[in-house]
């Protein structure tokens, strides 16, 4: 027989909590509360009410994005057992109610249900690691596309400045060209320095030396003879490219502490260096890919873990008619289907014979062949439930 539990219906800001021994017997009327210690402070006193009758209690709750953040931590600080549903589960439940009526006050009793009915994990110090790697992973995101934007900004700007530097430099993010518009913000800066003085200048920025740094102080002397600068060098353009490019270089290192981090926490996760075998997947990937995935002791077979991250295939039949090539749900985690999207590209682009690029190429030559994301995706879903197997064996990838 199951503990007795606490039911709180989480939402912003607000929310219901109610005691249950058992199904169909609640110990208490559906009670809202604000999210403050006031609030909490009735949901945790009405689990040691409990307790005192009982031999233990377990307060479940369901995963509603940031909201229910605040009640998990005043738990956990407490040592109280918690569950964390995923909010499909308690809807199921409910569902199964001849009429599925939805009121803040009968969610309490419809999460209460789901905890009798099935069996869930208590969330544990384990658990914590993944959300911390997964929130960390989604900063990484929010640095990486404020990098793409800065960096829009600052090729419009050089454009205008320095027009046709990519020529001399194609990728001008590297740490010469960098260090010298660092320095040289406008043409006509550069254009008064003597040769010696670029050669001393990029050995001190750089980690060049000697015929490196002259190579490149001849390649710039003869661009910057024949450059003609879009603006004058009291233009605004020439201070948002200082800008940007100081900018730049903050939010490269940013993300790169950021990275490390997480891969301090990976170092000692047994799939980190599991990954890391799979070809297409490298350190960066790897790191990324745990935050995403999280325990995986949480699913019980891969077809669970696909469905997870949200590549199942949209099943549509009726009668003799069974859709083929259908699309995929995208009921799921949309970072780990981008990471795993880059995998396989990454993979496939990579051309180390193995047995997922052999997948591939067969889903490409097949009598109805799939275009190449379709046959990707396909891929990805077969990456999944290898990644399963692997966690499950404790061995690496076999090609």
């Amino acid at each position: 027989m199951k503990s007795p539990c606490v039911a709180v219906d989480v939402s912003k800001g607000k929310s219901y909590y109610q005691g249950f021994i058992e199904i169909d017997k609640p110990a208490n009327k559906a009670t809202p509360i604000e999210h403050d210690l006031e609030g909490f402070k009735f949901v945790y006193e009405l689990g040691q009410t409990l307790k005192e009758t009982y031999s233990d209690v377990v307060y479940v709750f369901e995963s509603t994005g940031i909201y229910h953040k605040a009640l998990e931590t005043f738990l956990m600080n407490h040592d109280e057992k918690c569950i964390i549903l995923n909010p499909l589960e308690a809807s199921k439940i409910r569902k199964t109610d001849l009429r599925s009526t939805k009121t803040d006050a009968r969610d309490c009793k419809g999460i209460a249900k789901a905890y009798f009915m099935k069996d869930f994990r208590l969330h544990d110090q384990k658990d914590e690691l993944y959300e911390k790697l997964q929130s960390m992973n989604g900063h990484y995101n929010f640095l990486i596309q404020q990098l793409r934007e800065m960096k829009v900004h600052f090729r419009n700007a050089l454009d205008i400045v320095y027009p046709r530097f990519d020529v001399v430099y194609p990728n001008p993010y590297l740490d010469i060209p960098m260090s010298i518009l660092k320095r040289y913000a406008h043409p006509d800066e550069l254009k008064n320095k003597r040769f010696e003085t670029i050669v001393k200048y990029i050995m001190k920025d750089t980690k060049h030396r000697g015929p490196k740094a002259m190579d490149e102080a001849k390649k710039l002397k003869g661009f910057i003879d024949n450059v003609s600068s879009g603006c004058r060098s009291s233009a605004f353009e020439v201070t948002i490219l200082k800008t940007m490019v100081n900018k730049i270089s903050d939010q490269e290192v940013e993300i790169e502490l950021c990275l490390d981090e997480m891969r301090e926490l990976v170092s000692e996760v047994p799939l980190y260096h599991q990954l890391m075998s799979v070809p297409g997947i490298g350190d960066n990937l790897a790191i990324r890919l745990i935050g995403e995935l999280g325990d995986l002791d949480r699913f019980e077979r891969s077809e669970q873990l696909v469905a997870y991250a949200g590549i199942d295939p949209r099943v549509y039949q009726s009668g003799q008619m069974t859709g083929e090539h259908l699309h995929i749900t995208k009921k799921g985690n949309k970072h780990l289907r981008t990471l795993l999207f880059l995998a396989m590209s990454s993979n496939v682009r990579i051309g180390k014979t193995n047995i997922i690029l052999d997948f591939y190429n067969k889903k490409r030559q097949q009598t109805n062949p799939l275009v190449y994301k379709a046959a990707l995706i396909a891929c990805a879903n077969k990456l999944l439930r290898i990644i399963f197997g692997m966690y499950k064996s404790g061995k690496n990838f076999h090609k």
